[in-house]
């Protein structure tokens, strides 16, 4: 499995409400197919993770709102290179 760079995630969001960044989703592209998106928060609890990448994550965790902090994600995926995996951390700002 490949370690992927550079596709275009972005490093933040504000789940306020505006319609503005308010969603933390991976950019897709017929190139690429998403196997898993998976979110945890730095006490290394699985949060947030799914298989549609139409779906993004809003900001919360069993309906409550998650607090302003640094989140981990790892997107795994095929591209036509074959098998990837991508870590990173994005940052929820309330």
């Amino acid at each position: 499995m490949k370690m992927m760079r550079g596709l275009g995630i972005p490093n933040a969001f504000t789940p306020n409400g505006d319609g503005k960044n308010d969603v933390f989703r991976i950019p897709t592209s017929s190139s690429i197919t998403l196997k898993e998106f998976v979110i945890y928060d730095r006490w290394g609890t699985r949060i947030f993770s799914t298989k549609d990448p139409s779906v993004g994550w809003d900001g919360t965790f069993k309906g409550a709102a998650c607090p302003s902090s640094t989140y981990a994600y790892i997107i795994s995926g095929t591209s036509s290179q074959g098998e990837f995996m991508f870590k990173g951390v994005v940052v929820l700002v309330r």
